[in-house]
């Protein structure tokens, strides 16, 4: 996930199903989850949206941009992997080293020095990265050896929380104490989930929303900053957005947990504003999940065979669905513009990748093409216009015209892209 800077929802107290419980067993090699593996492919980085706080990375002086924008900076760079914060960017290389730009108030960047270009993150001389993820004001990086380390702060709608119990703010790269094995990782706007090689899956940082998956007590908010299970397990693969979080098992059962006032979390109960624990979402069960990712209060799942599925809040269009409400369902008396069941985003060709910004969504095809759709005013959209795009629209520009995409990282109020020209 990609998230903005946002206005914090309040905690709910309701309860929710949580994930059936499994007979233990004996683990053995063939039940361990694959390592991670970085991509080889590289490729050159492309911004567009609005930079005005760095995260372009196109210099001071450019403070938006309408189209895809090669960031020329990195050009010399073996880029194989990218991801977008709320104002913040990585760009992991070939040989496993990150290079950062945009707002560093909370040190994000792990570095110091100028925050509009990219520059290589600090620290991490001898380790080697495969993955990285960004939150609003928090980094985290997994190795190839199956170690998390992160930096910055976690902040809480008071304020910041802190980095952990002992670090308001982390300046450069620390390991996460108590996690090994770890295969993937995903960031909420204030929240982290890790998967480990037995498929469990661990949560910390803020809780307000129950997006750990557990209920932290708001006199003692700073124990929600020490990884815990969430209780599920048999996992393959996990999701966030800003205040929920998910999480795939083995067969493509998607669960979600955390804020769901928008039906975010898959549950269409308008009186179930939080979802404190592991809920499986019954609407997809008849699909094979393989990525879930949100927004702000919108969620993006990915089926095996390629279709996408939206739900929750719509009032910018982040669904791509064409309306704002389901039809019929109109509610005069509410003020939240929300399709609370998982729906069909009509008019795409095969997708293999998404990512989900705060409001808006970017979906990679097949034969590496763009669509994108969503929240248009900042431009995070590439398509020229500060409108809303109600439908997903194909990413075009002069500079990406002979290119194919590889990657794709939808942030606050911009977005990156990798791709490759093809001549």
């Amino acid at each position: 996930m990609s998230q903005g800077t946002t206005k914090r929802a309040r905690e709910g107290h309701f309860a929710a199903p949580g994930l059936k419980k499994t007979k233990s067993h004996q683990t053995t090699q063939s039940d361990l989850l694959p390592k991670p593996t970085r991509d080889t492919t590289p490729g050159r980085v492309y911004v567009f949206g609005t930079g005005d706080c760095a995260q372009l990375g196109l210099g001071e002086d450019i403070l938006s941009r309408k189209k895809p924008a090669n960031l020329a900076a990195l050009n010399d760079e073996q880029i194989v992997d990218i991801a977008a914060g709320g104002m913040h960017n990585m760009a992991l290389t070939a040989d496993g080293k990150l290079w950062s730009w945009g707002v560093n108030d909370q040190r994000t960047l792990g570095r110091s020095g100028d925050e509009y270009t990219p520059l290589p993150v600090e620290g991490l001389d001898n380790v080697k990265i495969v993955r990285v993820a960004c939150s609003d004001s928090l980094t985290v990086a997994l190795t190839d050896e199956g170690y998390v380390y992160t930096w910055g702060t976690f902040r809480s709608a008071e304020g910041i929380l802190g980095h952990s119990k002992e670090k308001e703010v982390q300046e450069l790269p620390t390991i996460v104490q108590g996690l090994h094995d770890i295969v993937d990782i995903a960031t909420g706007t204030d929240h982290v989930l890790a998967l480990d090689i037995h498929g469990m899956v661990y949560s910390w940082g803020n809780g307000q929303q129950m997006q750990l998956g557990r209920r932290i007590l708001a006199r003692r908010m700073l124990n929600g900053l020490t990884p815990e299970s969430v209780g599920a397990k048999g996992i393959t693969k996990v999701g966030a957005g800003s205040y929920h979080s998910f999480a795939i098992d083995k067969e493509g059962k998607a669960y979600a947990w955390g804020l769901n006032t928008y039906g975010q979390c898959g549950n269409e109960d308008p009186k179930l504003e939080n979802i404190p624990s592991v809920a499986s979402i019954e609407a997809l069960e008849l699909e094979t999940i393989i990525d879930i990712q949100g927004g702000e209060h919108h969620t993006i799942a990915l089926s095996k065979d390629g279709k996408l599925y939206g739900f929750g809040r719509s009032d910018s269009h982040q669904l791509g669905l064409g309306y704002t409400e389901a039809p019929g369902s109109e509610d005069p008396s509410s003020h939240k513009k929300a399709i609370r069941h998982p729906t069909l985003i009509p008019g795409l060709p095969s997708i293999k990748a998404i990512s989900v910004g705060g409001n808006h969504t970017l979906a990679l095809t097949q034969t590496g093409e763009v669509y994108a759709w969503g929240f248009g005013e900042m431009l995070a959209c590439g398509n020229g216009e500060e409108e809303d795009v109600e439908k997903p629209l194909k990413l075009t520009g002069q500079q990406i015209e002979k290119c194919r995409v590889l990657k794709v990282a939808a942030g606050g109020q911009h977005s990156a892209i990798l791709a490759v020209l093809e001549r």
